[in-house]
């Protein structure tokens, strides 16, 4: 079963089996995205495909909740550009410990944060490892940008080269062709991609294996890092169904992991 945290009942939470269950937590952002894209791109994508999600797949064994979205991390990267809204590292590390601690004292033992936006992705890694060790729960992280998870279907259907699905690029304007049409506008997206000393080297890359410490004016002009002039509905729709796909084989390998067990 699935349900929104916030639509449940005190009296509902607190009768759920603990043992059986996994909370959910989206994390999104509130950043530039070009100019043809809104400043809620990643927490629009999140939030929407999740409601698709929780229509179209069931856990009958166990009992997943997720809850309300975080729509603000970590985004210091963006700041150059209007409209981008950021915690410090100290104040998204403090939020999400305390909302995790919440989520403990309930009795729920397994959490997922579920990350939209890359500049989150070092921190929530570096703090489930210390939530796991002060708060005795079982943390997972799981970023759609810096994993494999959208590798295979890109396979198929990706035009642009490498560094063409980075930021407001082919993948992400395609699927928020599908879930907010009317806030895209094709007529100013632009293609951009970072200049050949960020891409093309061996060892210095924005992929690594060493990564400089970049924010988005160094390697953007107008805040796009990729080719959203190749996003299309189309595209979008066959992004949505491949992700329902693998997220629902994600999380029942997520529920099936019991890593306290080896402690």
């Amino acid at each position: 079963m699935i349900k929104q945290w916030s639509m449940c009942t005190t009296e509902e939470i607190g009768a759920m089996d603990k043992e059986h269950s996994l909370v959910i937590i989206p994390i999104g952002a509130t950043e530039q995205h070009g100019a043809h894209l809104p400043v809620g791109t990643d927490s629009i994508i999140l939030e929407s495909l999740l409601d698709v999600f929780m229509r179209e797949v069931d856990f009958p064994d166990h009992q997943v909740l997720i809850t309300p979205l975080l729509p603000i991390g970590k985004s210091m990267e963006h700041m150059d550009f209007p409209g981008t809204l950021s915690f410090s590292t100290h104040t998204f590390y403090s939020m999400l410990d305390d909302l995790c601690k919440s989520v403990r004292s309930h009795g729920f033992t397994k959490v997922l944060f579920m990350n939209s936006h890359g500049g989150n992705t070092d921190l929530l890694n570096v703090l489930s490892r210390d939530m796991r060790i002060a708060h005795e729960i079982e943390l997972f992280v799981f970023d759609w940008w810096f994993t494999s998870f959208w590798n295979d279907i890109l396979e198929q259907v990706q035009q642009s080269g490498d560094y063409g699905v980075f930021h407001a690029c082919e993948l992400e304007t395609s699927l928020m062709l599908v879930f907010c049409p009317e806030r895209v506008d094709m007529s100013k997206a632009v293609d951009e991609f970072p200049d050949p000393q960020f891409t093309a080297n061996p060892h210095v890359t924005l992929k690594g294996p060493v990564t400089p410490g970049w924010k988005t004016k160094d390697v953007s002009i107008h805040g796009v890092i990729g080719a959203p002039t190749l996003a299309t509905v189309e595209k979008g729709r066959i992004f949505v169904d491949y992700a329902v796909e693998k997220l629902h084989e994600m999380l029942t390998q997520v529920i099936q992991t019991n890593y306290k067990t080896n402690s």
